[in-house]
């Protein structure tokens, strides 16, 4: 190569240094530049979950990160695993957005690391957008919870570690792995598949994550030192009060009631809701003053309402905590006891109906009404007029059921029932409340002939001729209960009214159907007599209905009907 031509080479590459140095302190200067002006400001090309926030102030990207996080926190979640999609949302997985720390993270976000790191960054934000990261928060029992319900097509719970009692004494029970998506999995996946998230009109959350064995949250050992901690705080009975009626929880009682209830990073103990409401229903009766339903009268032949009132009662859900609360709480500490006795909160009983619901319900003319007849001055007629009076003016809402035992309560002396004849496992026998199986037969033929539908019911197991022949109802407690069910648009109210020998039922509503017996057939039920009666009920729009009541009848008392 000639000399002249290794000068002109040598040139040119000095040349190109020169450039590729003066475009390199440019961009640096430039960057320089860049950063100053982006003092106080998140740097330029930067996103979060698909929001843009480059160059916004403090201020400002507190109040963007404050949008993205509504959107985060309600966003539908997919969870890509084995061929599988499990939905869920991240309310569901109890899935908050730290708008500090986000916002922290993205003002740090080209002005942390290393100088030749920071420059490329800014360099490559030319062309790409630079997504911060997101901070989020978790509640781990949500998202264990949901993503083992989004999980149960394909996948088997793991069993968590609980307690049971055994012998009277509280022991641990054991868990078991499941299969599937592991929650820990889709919690550690959330914040990347957050920062990757789009903005818009997809708002979705995606990840993947493999199936594998799902490991209980919690270990045998945990279970065993709860169980302890739950003998401890049972080892006495407890007593408790509500209004003012007192009583005392064995020990059997509360140890039956425990649970291992998966908290937020602990096995804690807690009563089943269900079982315990009902124990402390059984030990606590009659507590509190009793609501007052909304009722109608007639004024004047016209139905009115009657505002019902507020009660009280035990129990609830707040009497359960106030007591779950008492003896766990006790049992934190060795060798304490709760503070006898527990006061356990009344709830508030609302009436069935409002005095405004009850006035849009369309009672404004009879619809049926029947009649039956009893001799005068006996024992039964007291319990006939008294259910007849609590009875009166009861509503039944659209697709409401009434039942009289649920309305009326157990007949006892103390509301003023007395001892009367009944019919008692096929024989004649006497009972406080005797008689009132003739308020059931007569509401049972009101509402056959207004045309409403029966759920439980039960004819007398002997005929009783001042009844209809196989369209009657008896009573007992709880069962055999008569329940009226309303299947029209409006609502019913069922009026009461009687003389020394006879009671009337009344039903209003507003007219839809005209109801009839249309025919009876007898078959023989072993020595017994099983009795159809069908009933016709035609509609305004012409269609017409037919359906069928039963009864079965002994021949005489003590006869079974199927041996």
């Amino acid at each position: 190569m000639r000399s002249w031509e290794v000068r002109r080479l040598r040139t040119l590459g000095l040349w190109t240094v020169a450039v590729i140095a003066a475009a390199v302190l440019g961009a640096v200067g430039a960057w320089i530049l860049d950063s100053r002006r982006h003092a106080g400001r998140a740097m330029g090309g930067i996103t979060v979950a698909g929001q843009r926030v480059g160059g916004l102030d403090r201020d400002a990207l507190s109040d963007a990160l404050a949008v993205v996080a509504a959107r985060l926190e309600g966003a539908p979640v997919v969870v890509r695993a084995g061929g599988a999609e499990l939905s869920t949302t991240s309310s569901d997985l109890g899935v908050t957005v730290d708008v500090d720390g986000t916002r922290d993270s993205v003002l740090r976000v080209g002005r942390s690391g290393n100088p030749l790191a920071r420059f490329a960054g800014w360099l490559s934000s030319l062309g790409h957008e630079r997504r911060a990261p997101v901070h989020l928060g978790v509640v781990t029992e949500k998202a264990f919870a949901a993503v083992t319900a989004a999980d149960t097509a394909t996948g088997t719970p793991a069993v968590e570690p609980s307690i049971g009692v055994k012998d009277g004494h509280v022991v641990a029970l054991g868990g078991a792995p499941g299969k599937g998506v592991d929650p820990r999995d889709v919690i550690a996946a959330l914040p990347e598949a957050a920062r990757m998230s789009g903005g818009g009109s997809d708002s979705r959350i995606v990840m993947s994550v493999g199936r594998t064995t799902v490991a209980p949250r919690f270990s045998q050992r945990e279970a065993t030192d709860l169980a302890a901690r739950v003998e401890a705080a049972t080892a006495k009975p407890v007593g408790v009060v509500a209004g003012a009626t007192k009583a005392t929880v064995p020990t059997a009682s509360l140890r039956s009631w425990a649970r291992a209830v998966p908290g937020r990073s602990a096995l804690e103990p807690a009563f089943d809701p269900t079982e315990a409401d009902a124990g402390l229903d059984k030990l606590l009766p009659g507590t509190g003053e009793t609501v007052v339903q909304t009722k109608f009268t007639l004024v004047e032949g016209h139905p009115t309402v009657v505002p019902g009132r507020d009660g009280t009662g035990c129990c609830g859900p707040r009497a359960v905590a106030a007591l779950q609360n008492a003896v766990f709480a006790a049992g934190s500490r060795p060798g304490a006891v709760p503070e006898s006795p527990v006061t356990l909160p009344l709830e508030v009983v609302h009436p069935d109906v409002t005095a405004a619901e009850a006035a849009s319900l369309g009672i404004n003319e009879v619809v049926g009404t029947f009649t039956t007849h009893h001799a005068a001055g006996q024992p039964r007629v007291t319990n006939i007029h008294l259910i007849a009076d609590l009875a009166r003016g009861a509503i039944i809402k659209p697709g409401g059921t009434f039942s009289v035992n649920g309305y009326i309560g157990r007949r006892t002396a103390a509301r003023g029932f007395v001892r009367a004849p009944v019919i008692a496992d096929s024989v004649e026998s006497e009972d406080i409340g005797g008689g009132v199986s003739q308020f059931a037969t007569t509401t049972f033929n009101a509402a056959f002939f207004s045309g409403l539908d029966f759920g439980e019911y039960q004819a007398h197991t002997l005929y009783i001729s001042r009844y209809p022949y196989g369209r009657e109802a008896t009573m007992g407690f709880p069962h055999p209960d008569l329940q009226i069910k309303n299947t029209t648009p409006y609502g019913v109210m069922i009026w009461t009214s009687y003389t020394s020998t006879s009671l009337t039922i009344t039903m209003y509503s507003t007219h839809v159907v005209d109801s009839s017996q249309t025919g009876q057939t007898k078959s023989a039920a072993g020595p017994c007599t099983r009795v159809k009666t069908e009933r016709t009920r035609r509609y305004a729009d012409g269609a017409t209905k037919v359906d069928y009541v039963y009864a079965t009848y002994q021949p005489r008392e003590g006869v079974s009907c199927f041996r």
